[in-house]
């Protein structure tokens, strides 16, 4: 008796693995020969020959060739039988394990998913959040992850989740930010990572703020580039408060995560150098995301030392002398204007470290509120 292999018709997918002993058992009772003589036959112990008739064996290359000796059927038929075993088996394992994905984390998903498909990149599809389309919602969203688990996402953003404690912080969204950087970070080629021309690059970096926000975004981007370093211009998921972040994705190759989403000039300029910060500053095997709060922590503090550093010489004396005239009623603008020209920045990174440094003073948000208007609106990962 000849049996038709199942897995071979198109589109039918078994609802059970066939172990390819079970057709071996039929085609012995067809034949009417027992194990112990087709052990004798094909060369093989009876135990060997047992354990593949009740499953707990594969049929292997050089037994499915043993046994086209014996029975009118070719080598090929078995192994077909038993990669479609295989496949069978699989699939049912993957289903089961896909069900229980569903059930304990898909839930805690629904935010994430809705808020990348908003985005209207190629990221997921977008399905109806119903019942029915869940378990495909579970792949296209691993897919997008790259995990075969969602237990393994988020080994960073937990620790962002603990760090800061908002309670609309949501440690999935905060995943799939970053793993939008990512996907940007692989498609982009840089140069390997050189610290020395990224040194040497800060001036220039830090002069190109003086210009529109057209010429200096993709500037930014290719002197980076230059130096083995992707940034990503990103746009906003809402519930991840992310402001920036930096990661290295290769032994030489750096990821630079902005958040452009409405952003005035000054928080652009500072994040983009504090991001900076912790690359030249701190460990390789950390995944610095820096969120819209109080930064604590002494590699935070650093980081912001180093913008602030680099983006006003004197700091502290740039302070004092406008403190002076706010006390005094003199032209705060007009400070502004020659503080940036001093230091070689543009107006609104001075506006935007008063606000700032003068953050309990209302008077200040109404005096630079005319620096801090242009808006940087650019995303270059969708």
């Amino acid at each position: 008796m000849m049996m038709k292999i199942k897995g071979q018709m198109v589109g039918w997918e078994s609802p059970i693995a066939v172990h390819p002993g079970e057709f071996l058992a039929e085609m012995l009772e067809e034949f009417r020969m027992t194990q112990a003589d087709l052990a004798e036959r094909i060369g093989i112990s009876t135990k060997v020959l047992n354990e593949i008739v009740k499953g707990k064996n594969p049929i292997t290359r050089t037994t499915a060739f043993k046994l086209s000796k014996v029975f009118p059927v070719s080598a090929e038929y078995w192994t077909n039988l038993q990669q479609i075993y295989e496949a069978d088996k699989a699939r049912l394992e993957e289903g089961v394990r896909l069900a229980s994905e569903v059930k304990n984390y898909l839930p805690l998903l629904q935010h994430t998913y809705k808020q990348l498909a908003a985005l209207g990149g190629s990221f997921v599809s977008g399905l109806r959040w119903t019942e029915k389309s869940f378990q495909v919602i579970a792949l296209e969203l691993q897919r997008f992850f790259g995990v075969d688990s969602f237990e393994y996402i988020g080994s960073t953003t937990q620790v962002a989740f603990r760090k800061h404690n908002r309670d609309n912080l949501d440690p999935y969204a905060l995943a799939a930010w970053i793993r939008i950087g990512e996907i940007k970070a692989q498609k982009t080629q840089t140069v390997p990572y050189d610290e020395k021309k990224l040194k040497a690059s800060l001036p220039k970096l830090k002069r190109l703020s003086r210009e529109r926000k057209e010429a200096y975004l993709p500037e930014i981007e290719q002197m980076l580039a230059d130096c083995g370093i992707v940034v990503a211009y990103m746009p906003l998921i809402s519930n991840t408060h992310a402001q920036g972040a930096a990661k290295w994705v290769a032994p030489d190759k750096v990821l630079l995560m902005l958040n452009t989403h409405k952003r005035d000039e000054g928080k652009f300029w500072f994040n983009l150098f504090h991001e900076l910060g912790h690359i030249l500053l701190h460990s390789k095997k950390e995944c610095f995301v820096d969120l819209d709060t109080e930064r604590d922590g002494k590699v935070e503090k650093e980081a912001d030392e180093f913008a602030q550093k680099w983006l006003i010489n004197d700091f502290d004396a740039t302070i004092i002398t406008f403190r002076k005239e706010m006390n005094t009623s003199h032209d705060i603008k007009s400070a502004v204007h020659a503080a940036a020209k001093a230091n070689n920045v543009s107006d609104a990174i001075i506006a935007g470290r008063l606000t700032n440094e003068f953050k309990h003073d209302r008077r200040i948000y109404a005096i630079m509120n005319d620096f801090l208007q242009e808006r940087i609106d650019t995303v270059n990962v969708l």
